[in-house]
């Protein structure tokens, strides 16, 4: 394990799509908008990820100094608040009074800088991000540099002008928008045609380097803000990185996806995968126990039912069954 010469934080953001008073502050500002899996229950299901996320924390990331949950006028029914290693942070903590509230995970992640004693040099996950392995801060940061991890899009790996971003604009769902919305802002500052997507894993940052790639989108940030749910107008935080790479305050590194052969038919135990994404199905649980990543990623899956949530918990139980330091006794 390397040497631990600064604190390095964790950020998470949280909610319980099933709190009645979260549901009906949702469901107010839903009351014209069509209804589609963006913006539907969906997004917001507790199926106790958080739960087992920081079980594979305190198991696989010791030295992470402190866990900030952030959240909207809510709080984990498990979560020891007594723990002096965890703070709950609420919205009105960091974002402005008038983005209140706030349904888009894309505007409440850029005011995570804000969280008050955050270290400089953070790191950021999803509630449905689990760390399954031990890793050290250089799995995040090369000295003072985060380290940033894209993959390719499967369908296509450039846009060529934005002549060529309006035509897949039109092609693809509202994520792979909010995607192409990065792009944009790239191509128009450094001239870069590729095309990256998050893999779905843990983002370090610097306080430093998030408030400047800030000050430099200022503009489109604060038309993108006006979104209360994820919608096309929206900007991924891939932002943050890519352009910590293009200004040269960053490390970009690949992560390759498992093709065919590998997926169906041999694997190399030794090939090392940094992280896995899939759904809730038992195709996800089985790849995750045979490629063995180092962190992997459980979306939320519109074809899933009650069942298929319930094989996932049981699922995490196996992986991670002793109960951590954060949950009440």
């Amino acid at each position: 394990m390397a040497d631990i010469r600064e604190p390095i934080d964790i950020v998470y953001c949280w909610c319980d799509g099933s709190d009645p008073e979260f549901k009906a502050r949702k469901n107010k500002y839903l009351a014209n908008r069509e209804q589609n899996d963006d913006i539907g229950d969906l997004r917001f299901w507790d199926n106790n990820e958080l739960k087992y996320s920081l079980r594979s924390l305190e198991k696989n990331l010791s030295w992470v100094h402190h866990i900030y949950i952030v959240t909207d006028r809510q709080v984990p029914k498990w979560l020891d608040q007594t723990n002096p290693k965890v703070t709950v942070v609420d919205h009105t903590q960091i974002l402005p009074a008038d983005l209140i509230p706030t349904f888009a995970s894309t505007v409440i992640e850029r005011y995570l800088h804000k969280i008050p004693g955050l270290s400089e040099k953070f790191i950021y996950a999803n509630d449905d991000i689990f760390i399954n392995k031990p890793l050290s801060p250089a799995f995040f940061f090369k000295g003072n540099k985060p380290r940033v991890r894209m993959t390719h899009y499967e369908r296509f790996r450039e846009v060529k002008d934005e002549q060529d971003f309006q035509a897949k604009f039109a092609q693809v769902a509202t994520w792979m928008q909010t995607n192409l919305n990065v792009w944009k802002l790239l191509f128009q500052k450094y001239g870069k045609h590729e095309f990256y997507v998050s893999p779905h894993t843990i983002d370090g940052y610097t306080k430093t380097l998030f408030s400047e790639v800030l000050e430099k989108y200022r503009d489109a940030f604060a038309v993108a803000d006006k979104e209360r749910f994820r919608s096309k107008d929206c900007i991924t935080r891939s932002i943050f990185g890519l352009d910590m790479v293009y200004s040269g305050k960053a490390d970009l590194e690949i992560v390759e996806k498992p093709g065919f052969w590998e997926k169906h038919i041999h694997h190399d135990k030794h090939k090392e995968l940094k992280c896995y994404c899939g759904s809730e199905n038992a195709k996800t649980r089985h790849q995750i126990l045979r490629f063995e990543p180092d962190t992997f990623c459980v979306n939320a899956d519109a074809k899933c039912n009650l069942q298929d949530k319930k094989d996932m918990q049981d699922f995490y139980e196996q992986l991670f069954p002793e109960p951590s330091a954060f949950e009440k006794k």
